[in-house]
């Protein structure tokens, strides 16, 4: 189980059941056509001669990595690994819970332990204050050296899905990575303090809560792939732009169409130009194209690095492969408009 198929941080069990064995050995394969964007986890499977790895879609079937083949496995056998999925979301991600619930679980002068979701890199903090959100501070110089490598050795304003780890309780929050402020604990050459965020706590410019904290709170969770699967046009549009003003790769590529995969890896190399984006209006949503096509217009402001920020009017495309299908952006008009 894993938050993105990119993360490094992972958590997983040992499953000794011969039965389930049995069923997936014997069930019906056949050639990949597609391959799942969003998978729900992951399974090895040990035999005798060699090490079989799979992919888990949401429909829970098995897409074999190395050999290109799909099995369709028998409900009961769904079920089962159901189960067993279930119980790796429990251990792997944090409990949502409210702001109210998690200043009590973390409280002031309490110390917490902070994982990074996706790189799996751990440091110790304590909170100080905060009546809005958590403001902590590494504990020592170590772990602001940890926490500077999650941001790539640069401090940034930038947020990222993190678990908190206070007495027996995992929370899912969010931080930035910015000092800021004063600070009290010595020598931990972390220059004032940094902010947590958990649902309903808010930014102390702002009285609602901060988009880039939800979507980093869902990610924590493990509420954001049903998000992705879910969510109606606009509101994947919001995700996504949110996303990209955050510089979070792997929540882009899940949302992005694979068709033209070097029109993704165009893609991506461009978002490294890309300082932030903004909405300045709701979206509006053109109904009348295909079942399968829809077509968002969005007013926003777009900042790349070295030149001002500017007013564009984007139109954004999606597209699903059935009337049940998650939507996906299609990022070619993205690389024209955005040139």
């Amino acid at each position: 189980m894993k938050s993105s198929p990119y993360a490094a941080f992972e958590t997983a069990c040992e499953i000794q059941n011969m039965a389930i064995f049995k069923e997936i050995k014997k069930a019906p394969a056949q050639k990949i056509e597609t391959w799942p964007e969003l998978p729900f986890g992951y399974l090895t499977l040990h035999t005798k001669n060699k090490d079989e790895h799979y992919m888990i879609s949401y429909a829970l079937n098995l897409f074999d990595l190395e050999s290109g083949i799909k099995r369709r496995l028998p409900q009961k056998t769904k079920d089962q690994l159901l189960g067993y999925i279930q119980w790796l979301e429990q251990h792997h991600y944090g409990k949502d819970v409210s702001w109210k619930e998690a200043s009590q679980l973390f409280p002031r002068m309490g110390f917490a332990e902070v994982v990074d979701i996706e790189t799996g890199k751990k440091f110790n903090v304590q909170r100080r204050a905060g009546s809005q959100h958590a403001d902590v501070q590494p504990l020592t110089a170590e772990d602001t050296k940890t926490m500077k490598e999650i941001y790539k050795g640069k401090w940034s304003w930038k947020r990222r899905a993190i678990l908190v780890r206070s007495g027996e309780h995992i929370l899912a929050g969010s931080m930035h990575g910015m000092p800021h402020g004063a600070g009290a604990i010595s020598n931990n050459q972390f220059p004032g303090h940094f902010c947590i965020h958990f649902k309903d706590s808010t930014t102390h410019r702002k009285r609602y809560p901060d988009p880039a904290h939800d979507l980093m709170i869902s990610k924590a969770s493990g509420n954001l792939l049903e998000c992705m699967i879910q969510g109606t046009p606009e509101e994947l549009i919001t995700l996504f732009l949110t996303a990209i003003s955050e510089q979070d790769e792997s929540v882009v590529k899940l949302m992005i169409s694979q068709a033209d995969l070097t029109q993704v890896q165009t893609f991506m190399q461009s978002l490294d130009d890309i300082e932030g984006v903004r909405l300045t209006h709701d979206p509006t949503v053109n109904e009348k194209i295909t079942p399968f096509t829809r077509e968002v217009q969005v007013q926003l402001k777009l900042k790349k690095v070295g030149r001002k920020e500017e007013d564009l009017l984007t139109r954004f495309v999606l597209t699903r492969g059935a009337l049940t299908g998650r939507w996906k952006v299609e990022i070619g008009p993205l690389l024209t408009q955005w040139n």
